[in-house]
């Protein structure tokens, strides 16, 4: 029985005779949402019928069995909200407990035991990536963690960056995959159901697999066809998009979207957006509409999206290079963890104008609240991934400022300097679209 399971779990896989990445595309964890499985099949066909060259490995697999098995997008719950600590913790106590439990914690058991031994095999990078589609008409997009490394590899596809979902979104797979040290990224292929979604997310999955180096684009038959549709798909959108807000739907609210949304539409402050028992929902602000609910199931009624400014996104990436952020224990009302290195404190009565947006800057992306304090948290694998990381820690080791020593006079430079660099940041986010 669990061997059925299993295959039914692999959708297939494809290894070069060259060391190399992994990548692993996950298909169908929603289970109303059968478009990368499809895809997944078409490329993985071509692969073993052209025999490409290819360096490491393409494994692909699907995610929820029982729910792809009614055509529902879960069963009892999300299966992309549940890998939180907590039940992580649990998992990897008793990866084999096959204790009763929801429809969706069994394929998380199943799915937990295949990617563990891979995620944490440092020997050669591993990239992760979650095909999905949309309830509403859409363009394709792509969602990713904020990492230089995740916008590295996501600029390589013709669609647009999604910025900050992980500040909104617990128990995700990107979430827990990334906090591993991978590059993950989620590719939506536009609406569940049609064709074009399964020629976006075949021409994505190629794509990606040139990205990450296992194989190169000359290889593929028709790979540039694949790259134009993509750019045709998305034509007059911004590239880069930061998520400014999300409607939670409440159990018995009875919501229900305004109808005619597409995803990106443009949308004005005081907007009636959808509706409820309590009456009209609308937008707190100008913006785009992102991801409207238009299924029975899935608690992320809508969200708000504005353009990021490509000028802040190359300030930010020359920041988190310089890293800046070691020295910001230095400012007022800032201080950090000296047992959470990733986690820096502020007091907003003390460190009060754009913090938010500055630590954006920095990479510190997840927010969370304790007393009158915010916690900001960054990604550790920010710009390398572990299995470059101990190599370079120890000449950053070397240049890196101690904050527990006195202060000596190259360190009231270096602090100059960031303060600038911050102050300069600060002013420029005045006049920028945010």
């Amino acid at each position: 029985m669990a061997q059925q399971a299993e295959l039914a779990r692999l959708i297939g896989e494809y290894r070069g005779g060259v060391p190399g990445p992994r990548v692993i595309f996950l298909g169908g964890v929603h289970g109303n949402e059968p478009a990368g499985i499809i895809a997944l099949e078409r490329v993985l066909s071509v692969l073993h019928a052209a025999h490409p060259p290819f360096r490491g490995k393409m494994l692909a697999l699907r995610g929820n069995l029982a729910a792809l098995a009614r055509s529902s997008r879960y069963v009892d719950e999300d299966l992309n909200r549940i890998w939180t600590l907590p039940r992580l913790n649990a998992l990897a106590e008793c990866p084999r407990k096959e204790s009763a439990g929801t429809a969706e914690e069994k394929e998380q058991r199943e799915l937990f035991r295949i990617l563990q031994p891979i995620l944490h095999d440092c020997s050669a990078p591993v990239y992760l990536v979650d095909l999905h589609t949309t309830s509403s008409e859409s363009p394709p997009f792509l969602i990713l963690a904020d990492t230089i490394r995740n916008r590295k590899l996501a600029r390589q596809v013709p669609a647009p960056l999604i910025l900050g979902m992980e500040e909104l979104l617990e128990g995700t797979i990107l979430n827990y995959v990334g906090d591993l040290g991978i590059s993950a990224l989620a590719f939506e292929a536009g609406q569940h159901g049609q064709q074009r979604s399964v020629e976006h997310h075949v021409a994505a999955i190629w794509i990606l697999l040139s990205a990450a180096g296992c194989l190169s684009a000359a290889h593929v038959p028709g790979f540039e066809a694949g790259r134009a549709l993509l750019a045709e798909s998305v034509a007059g959108l911004s590239r880069v998009f930061e998520v400014r807000f999300r409607y939670g739907v409440q159990a018995g609210e009875e919501f229900r979207m305004e109808p005619g949304y597409r995803n990106f539409r443009k949308i004005k402050r005081g907007e009636t957006l959808a509706r409820s028992r309590a009456g009209a929902i609308r937008s707190p602000f100008d913006g785009h509409i992102f991801m409207p609910l238009y299924q029975s199931q899935g608690n992320d009624g809508f969200f708000v999206i504005r353009p990021v400014a490509s000028f802040r996104l190359k300030l930010s990436e020359w920041l988190r290079r310089l890293k800046i952020d070691k020295l910001l224990p230095f400012l007022p009302g800032i201080s950090r963890n000296p047992s959470a290195p990733d986690e820096v404190t502020a007091n907003p009565l003390i460190a009060r104008w754009y913090v938010p947006e500055v630590f954006h800057l920095l990479g510190y992306r997840k927010i969370r609240i304790e007393g009158r304090r915010l916690i900001f948290v960054k990604h550790r694998y920010d710009l390398y991934g572990p299995e470059k990381e101990q190599v370079r820690s120890k000449k950053w080791q070397v240049a890196s400022v101690n904050v527990s020593e006195p202060i000596t006079f190259a360190h009231s430079l270096q602090l100059l300097l960031a303060t600038s660099h911050l102050q300069l940041a600060t002013a420029l986010l005045c006049n920028l679209p945010l």
